[in-house]
């Protein structure tokens, strides 16, 4: 539902000016053998990961 509020608000505009939040800062992290890791830029940890990644089509 977010991303949906967020979309609909910069289309318009800047979304903070409908009252929706900024979209985080995200750090993108890679590993070795393709490990793949999402974590926040004021964080260390990483908030969700992925050991073997696979690509897929929408």
């Amino acid at each position: 539902m977010r991303a949906r509020e967020w979309t609909v608000a910069a289309t318009y505009g800047d979304p903070t000016d409908y009252d929706v939040p900024a979209l985080p800062t995200w750090r993108v992290e890679r590993g070795g053998n393709g490990d793949l890791a999402f974590a926040a830029t004021d964080r260390d940890e990483p908030f969700i990961a992925a050991e073997r990644p696979v690509r897929v089509r929408r």
